[in-house]
Order: C-alpha cells, then structure tokens, then sequence
C-alpha cells in the first residue's frame, strides 16, 4: 500500500478507446477470442482533494465525504454527492439537470468503499475537516473528459463553416466542449463508458494509495506488482460497468480500456454473481474483484499490430443499436444451434488466421526487413486485388502474409454478412459493403471492415502508407450514400496509466 495523494495534488488517470477488429459476437463466449486494439483517444478522469463549499456541505455529518463531478465538455454535465465512509452509501445531492449519471454514481460508490476497505481510514482521512475560519468542506473534486474522436465533431465543424475532414478535425481544440448534453451528444463508438469507468476507477485507487502511482505509469508493466495493480483495476473496473449496464457483457471494452491492445477472450459471468446481487457488501465486492479471485479466467494476449501498417477509422452518419443487434444474434443462435455452432467455427478460424498473420508479420519484420519493406513498397502502391500475382515478389514471406491477410479479410466479411443474414440484423449492410469495397479498391489498402457488432455506425481501414490513409479520406469525403468523416484516433498499444497534469490544462483548469 502506498501513501495517499497530498492535499491540493491532483491524480489524473487515462484510458484509451477500442476497436474489435474481429470478434464480433463470438466474444459473448469464453470458448472464442476476439482481437481489439486500443487508440491513442482516451478518455480522462482527474482527481484533487480540495474544500468544497456548495449548498448543504455544511449539514453533513463527520462520516460524510463531499464530492464535485463535472464534466465540462457538456452542457448541464455536473453532480455532487456525499459518501458516507462507515455506511458504505452514496447520496446524490445536487445535479445541474435534475438527474443522475448512474456510470459515475456506481464508480464512487464501489471504488470509494474498495478504497476504504483495501485502506481503512484514508478517505475520511483525506478528506477530514478544514482549516480553522474556512468555508465548506474538504472533498473530492473530480474532472472528467475525453478526447475529440469519442464524440462526433460534424455539428462543431459545420458552425464553423469547416468541411469533414482530418484537417478540419486538427484545428479542433483538444477536448472541445460538444454544445449538448450527455444523454443527447452522438458517440463515435469508441467505448466512452468502458474508458471512463476505467480510468476514474485507476484515478481514486491511485489517489487513496490503494494502487502505486508507478505500477500505472506508461511503458511499464512487468512486474508483479504492476500486474497485480492493472488486475485490480480491471476486475472493479469490469464489476462497475457490468453494474451500471445492469447485465454482465462480453467485457472486451474495459478489457482495452485496462490493457490496450490484445487479444482477448472473456470471463465467466459466474465470478459476479454475489457481487451484483442487491444485498451485496463491500466484503462481497473486494472478494469477487479481489486479483487473487480465480474465477477471473478471462486471457489477455497482447498485440502489436504490424510495423507501418496503420489503423485509420471512420464515423458514419447512421447509427445501429447495438444491444438490439446482439439479442437478435443471440436468437438465432438458440433457435439454430447446429447452424449457429458450424458459422460460429468458421468464422472463429478466419478471425485467428487475421491474428496469426499480424504475428507472422511482426515476425517477418524482425527476420528481415528489408523484404518487409520492399514488399510493403510495392503493396502500397497497387491494389489488393493484384497482390497475388504481384512480378519480381515471387519468394516475399511478408508479400504472401500481405496478400493472405487480404483473403482472410474478405472471409471475415462474408462470414459475417451470412450471420446478419441468418439473424435479421444488419451486421454488414448493403450500403456499408459498398463503402469498404470501395476502400479495398485503394491502393495501399489491406483491410476494411465493420468493427465489433458491426451495423451502420463506423469502418475501418488498416492501410500501408500515409498516400493510402489520404486516398481512403478521399474516397470517404466524396461518399455520396452515407456521411462518412475520419476520426484522427490511431492504433496504440497501452492501457489505463497515469499522467503528468501538466500536461493537460485543459482538464486541470476545470479542478
């Protein structure tokens, strides 16, 4: 256990977003994987101890923590609460609209009471009393926010008179306010609440020494400690999102947003259970989401996606609801189960041959990277389609992966239009198999596809130079059948860590 956070310091924790690049469906069981790389847009919560003076500060009681949460990318986006550290109960106070954000009621509540059991005494510790003549309360001031491409820009850039693009997208500010609400603002898929339930989650533990500031920092990650500090995270971070959803889900989301990129493959739902239930304690809690718990048997592989290869994503203007999508899937799976069982095979087996060709890429790299990129050159400039018969590459290990990878691809997307097509659900629709056919016609191109649950809503494209990713903007800008717009987020590999506050001015000036 490390010491606490001094008064006035501030702990700011981030967490990136995902794209399941396959998996889809097949995720929901612990029987297959699904690999997911994390972005470099991530979503912030930053913490401070400092003395709040609000209305009603003053009646509570010695037990009661006063809490501020703003998020100040949205309009009437803020709410305070009191914790009670001997009860283990959150009391919503006041909010800017009248009602409630039920993701960060049930951080606090859970995270507080971990915090308080994993640590007996440092939140009331923290945050006990006040300077002598002081107004108010001392509390928890907490900031939460996110980068641009969690949140669609197209009405930001229209008011300004800017057209859908990346540029127009860099000239943004960073962490630009939205001019809505959070019930109405349209998300990119990013996974905005499995990002922020896990970075507020990192934040509070880390703020209360639960977690050591430097088992989080970026680029480490080995040692027991370390991996003992990100498990613990997960497990409540997983626990509190399962809650605030009121159902136990795939958990790929909070997986990235904890690990970044890996290939991943589900826990049993069974390892919740007590903790979900009303009557739960936190004793129950700290035992279901204790890292020792061996009922979390999920696997995290990491991943690295292949040197210049780059992940380009874009937001379509036309949403999917996507727990619809999976209940019609899960359906069709039960009234099916013979048919479901033999696609659910064949497209577990093309979604691996994807993961093994990035690994076979990364290590034709490491085994000769002069081929690697001679071939990659010579991709980059010519279609997809005449990889295969590509003259003067006969013996390239890296330009048969290349041309192997597009196959695999395109049996992804056949796979999955017959699912849709058996559930009723459009999980790669018409329109959108127009959109990546016409992204696979880009040279340079070597995969482009719906992520996750697929639908209406995003693409994405994995392209091998910086011409390819300007020539699929192109050829997004100049779509005429949907509204199709770039986000600027990439591919990065890290998870949850913590940062320098210095850093981010546009968080802290809000504290």
């Amino acid at each position: 256990m490390t010491q606490p956070s001094l008064d006035n310091a501030v702990t700011l924790a981030s967490a990136p977003g995902k794209v399941l690049v396959v998996g889809g469906y097949l995720v929901l069981e612990h029987a297959y994987s699904g690999l997911v790389v994390g972005t470099d847009a991530c979503l912030y919560a930053a913490v401070q101890t400092q003395v709040l003076d609000f209305p009603g500060v003053d009646s509570l009681s010695e037990s009661d923590v006063p809490i501020f949460v703003v998020s100040p990318q949205f309009t009437s986006a803020w709410w305070k609460y009191s914790y009670n550290t001997k009860s283990s109960t959150l009391t919503q106070l006041d909010s800017a609209d009248g009602g409630s954000n039920n993701f960060v009621q049930v951080v606090l509540k859970s995270t507080l009471g971990l915090a308080n059991a994993y640590a007996p005494g440092k939140v009331q510790d923290l945050t006990a009393g006040c300077a002598a003549g002081c107004a108010g309360r001392r509390g928890l001031k907490i900031v939460l926010s996110a980068d641009n491409d969690f949140y669609s820009q197209r009405e930001t850039l229209a008011k300004l008179g800017a057209g859908l693009s990346s540029e127009s997208l860099r000239s943004l500010p960073r962490m630009c306010e939205t001019g809505t609400t959070l019930a109405n603002v349209h998300k990119t898929g990013l996974g905005s609440s499995a990002a922020m339930v896990s970075s507020l989650v990192a934040a509070i533990l880390v703020h209360f020494g639960v977690v050591s500031h430097g088992d989080l920092q970026s680029g480490r990650g080995g040692e027991l400690s370390q991996v003992r500090s990100r498990k613990l995270i997960h497990n409540i971070a997983q626990y509190a999102h399962c809650l605030a959803q009121g159902k136990v889900g795939s958990g790929f989301d909070v997986s990235a947003a904890v690990y970044g990129s890996h290939v991943y493959r589900r826990f049993s739902p069974a390892v919740l259970e007590t903790a979900m239930a009303e009557c739960s304690s936190i004793e129950d809690i700290k035992q279901a989401t204790s890292p020792d718990n061996p009922g979390w048997n999920s696997d995290v592989t990491p991943v690295s996606i292949p040197p210049r290869l780059v992940l380009r994503l874009a937001d379509v203007d036309a949403g999917s609801n996507t727990p619809s999508m999976v209940k019609k899937v899960l359906q069709w799976q039960k009234a099916s189960p013979k048919e479901a069982s033999d696609l659910w095979s064949k497209l577990n087996a093309a979604n691996t041959r994807i993961r093994l060709i990035w690994d076979q890429l990364n290590e034709a790299f490491t085994a000769d990277g002069v081929d690697y990129d001679t071939a990659l050159d010579w991709c980059a400039k010519h279609r997809s389609s005449e990889w295969k018969s590509a003259p003067g590459l006969p013996n390239s290990q890296t330009h048969r992966l290349l041309a192997e990878l597009v196959e695999a691809t395109l049996d992804v997307r056949a796979l999955q239009r017959q699912l849709g097509e058996h559930a009723q659900v459009p999980i790669e629709p018409p329109k959108q198999t127009r959109l990546l056919d016409a992204c696979m016609e880009v040279p340079g191109v070597c995969m482009a596809a719906v992520p996750g649950a697929g639908g209406y809503d995003a693409i994405f494209c994995v392209t091998l130079s910086p011409a390819a990713s300007r020539a699929v903007e192109d050829v997004w800008s100049s779509w005429e059948e949907m509204s199709v717009g770039p986000l600027l987020a990439n591919q990065a590999s890290g998870g949850v860590c913590i940062l320098d506050v210095a850093a981010y001015p546009e968080i802290t000036s809000h504290l």
